[in-house]
């Protein structure tokens, strides 16, 4: 006996079809209700987020106060009650805490039951120097703060006329403010050095470094990657290339690193000169910061010292196609309009870097990944390839 009730004298299919259409109604009622609350959530979301974006400026200058202020270092040393520090930094008691607490929201440190702070894992990267935790940020957050600060104005000017707002600024082109202001020049090595301390691992193990007895650090800075690969590889001579400023902090890493017999540093221009005959042309960050006729001018420079079969190692950050928002593409959204603002320059694809090795001479074969936000690119000089890319005459150095 069936269980369906039925009205009397009624229609069977017709109360069952009337039972499903009434389910369907109710369950389509129920998509869109569900689908408007997704819509609201998503809407919600996106507004947050774009918030956070719009104010996370406190941030930078947050850190930057708590590494003027040597926060990390004292609380490394223990923890610490805000009075304690007020006193021992001689500011405010009032609003110290205040900045403290910032610290806390960003991971920096954390406040204790008993109220003492006390550094994070994290908080150790801003310390002066590196730690067993890993390299230090603090020069990071110094040029971000500090230099790099006044450009992000200008970033209207450089997106209407695709020109550098530094030059603008600082009325000095490339890095010709640093000559002049020698403290901004010690901060901006150290922020490099920090950078490349978070691939430097990855660049040492490439099974390049085995097949090759001599290579050049193109705009090497004060020579943390050089001394590193040389350091792990017995048998290699390395040569260190980049302007005067950056010459006596790479001396002396060099010689506190013990490989000065092997790796040496040239003062030099890479738009004009290269020490020639080289096994690798090493190149970190260097073709972001300029624009693809500048980016030619260094690639001719390169293929001009170097013999046929010769390597080209680019270290660079590799755009993909359109970007979302998630972690790396946000880091390569900054760094392009980084570029924009302080050089004129610009991240680029595979394809447009494969363009420029090419009309240089040389031709990309490997494009491989590193542990951080950083893809290294391989291309080999080509035999009697002729340089197409303008350059400047570069005499052998």
């Amino acid at each position: 006996m069936s269980g369906a009730v039925h009205a009397p004298g009624g229609d069977p299919a017709a109360a069952a079809t009337s039972v499903a259409t009434g389910r369907s109604a109710r369950a389509a009622t129920h998509a869109a209700a569900t689908a408007a609350t997704g819509a609201v959530t998503r809407r919600a979301r996106d507004r947050r987020r774009l918030l956070r974006h719009l104010t996370s400026c406190w941030s930078t200058q947050a850190l930057a106060a708590a590494i003027e202020l040597d926060l990390p270092d004292r609380l490394a040393a223990g923890p610490a009650s805000a009075a304690q520090l007020a006193a021992a930094c001689e500011v405010s008691a009032e609003a110290l805490p205040r900045l403290l607490r910032a610290l806390c929201a960003l991971g920096v440190c954390r406040e204790g039951r008993d109220g003492r702070f006390r550094l994070t894992p994290g908080g150790h990267a801003l310390r002066r120097g590196d730690t067993a935790e890993g390299p230090s940020l603090r020069a990071i957050a110094q040029w971000w703060a500090g230099p790099m600060w006044s450009l992000w104005p200008e970033l209207g000017y450089s997106v209407r006329t695709g020109r550098s707002a530094r030059e603008r600024v600082t009325g000095r082109p490339g890095y010709g403010f640093l000559e002049h202001q020698p403290a901004h020049a010690t901060v901006f090595h150290q922020a490099m050095q920090a950078m490349t301390a978070l691939v430097i691992d990855d660049i040492v193990a490439l099974a390049l470094w085995r097949e090759v007895a001599g290579f050049v650090d193109v705009g090497g800075g004060s020579g943390t990657l050089a001394a590193a690969i040389v350091q792990a590889h017995p048998a290699l001579q390395g040569w260190v290339l980049d302007r005067a400023d950056a010459e006596g902090a790479a001396g002396a890493l060099i010689r506190s690193r013990g490989v000065a017999s092997r790796c040496r540093f040239v003062v030099g221009d890479f738009f004009v000169a290269l020490p020639p005959g080289r096994d690798v042309y090493l190149l970190k960050s260097i073709l972001h910061n300029w624009s693809d006729a500048d980016a030619a001018r260094i690639l001719s420079c390169c293929a001009r010292a170097a013999e046929p079969g010769a390597r080209l190692l680019l270290v660079e950050r590799v755009r993909p196609g359109p970007l979302r928002p998630c972690d790396h593409d946000l880091a390569l959204a900054r760094t392009d309009l980084n570029m924009l603002c302080g050089l004129g320059g610009r991240e680029r694809t595979r394809e447009e870097f494969e363009a420029l090795v090419a009309a240089a001479g040389f031709e990309l074969e490997t494009v491989g990944a590193t542990g951080f936000e950083f893809s290294v690119l391989q291309a080999r000089r080509l035999g009697g390839s002729a340089v197409t890319a303008p350059a400047a005459p570069c005499a052998p150095a």
